[in-house]
């Protein structure tokens, strides 16, 4: 496993289910010209030593991401949870079947897997559709550890709403996005082994389904984390203002950021 480290990981997004500047909203986090309060649906792309990409899921920007980082082809995606601003994505996957003519495997909680197959059947079922049809290859995830290539994940299931999210460890990094709060028993598991830990924090005010980013901070600080970023972050967050009241050792995401784990 050591041969893939560093890892280099990028946000491709950073932003809630609506993306900054939200639709119709004249505040001045959407009118900002600040780029790094332009936020696209939350995910990264996790790539190894070896060149190796991995997506954790595939947001409506999908598209416009893998252009802007000018990826050409990517060796897996995992899903965190099936919520329309985490998936919908999904299709623009066929353009990298058109250039491998091989199935990109997917990794989906066996908890997700039903709707996913739901949403995007024509995927998974043998139509008579004579188009370009998507290759892929799904893995259905239990509880625990899992491997991609020489890549070893750990994954744990997070409480989010009426549903659950994963979150997933790799090495010393974390990636834990849309949930109210972490399993007690993931904390025990994880603290101390995390130097780098992505999670969301939508705005400081609390929320009903999902952590607040007083409530992550907390999370980052229980967990030991030694540098937290915190994404999925609503139009409520001003970059430049905003971060002054983060600790020394916390950081908001932005598109495009990027920075290697060991």
């Amino acid at each position: 496993m050591t041969n893939n480290f560093p890892l280099e990981i990028c946000v491709l997004g950073c932003g809630t289910s609506t993306g900054v500047p939200v639709i119709g909203c004249t505040c001045p986090v959407c009118n900002s010209n600040n780029p790094k309060n332009k936020r696209d649906r939350s995910s990264i792309m996790i790539t190894s030593a070896r060149g190796e990409r991995i997506v954790i899921d595939t947001g409506p920007e999908f598209r416009l991401q893998m252009i802007r980082e000018k990826v050409l082809d990517i060796n897996a995606v995992i899903y965190s949870h099936t919520h329309a601003d985490h998936t919908r994505g999904f299709d623009d996957l066929r353009a990298f079947n058109f250039k491998s003519k091989k199935p990109i495997s997917c990794y989906v909680p066996i908890e997700h897997l039903e709707e996913l197959k739901h949403n995007f059947s024509y995927a998974f079922e043998e139509t008579d559709y004579i188009g370009s049809k998507m290759l892929i290859e799904s893995k259905t995830l239990t509880k625990g550890t899992f491997k991609i290539n020489d890549l070893q994940f750990d994954s744990i299931i997070m409480p989010h709403g009426n549903t659950t999210s994963r979150a997933y460890k790799i090495g010393h990094f974390v990636y834990a996005t849309d949930f109210k709060t972490f399993p007690e028993k993931a904390k025990k598991k994880w603290k101390g082994s995390i130097d780098v830990m992505i999670a969301s924090g939508v705005y400081f005010s609390s929320l009903p389904t999902h952590s607040s980013i007083q409530e992550t901070l907390e999370l980052f600080k229980e967990l030991e984390v030694k540098k937290g970023i915190i994404t999925h972050l609503s139009h409520r967050v001003d970059y430049d203002r905003d971060s002054s009241l983060l600790p020394e050792n916390i950081v908001f995401a932005y598109d495009g950021m990027k920075f290697k784990v060991t």
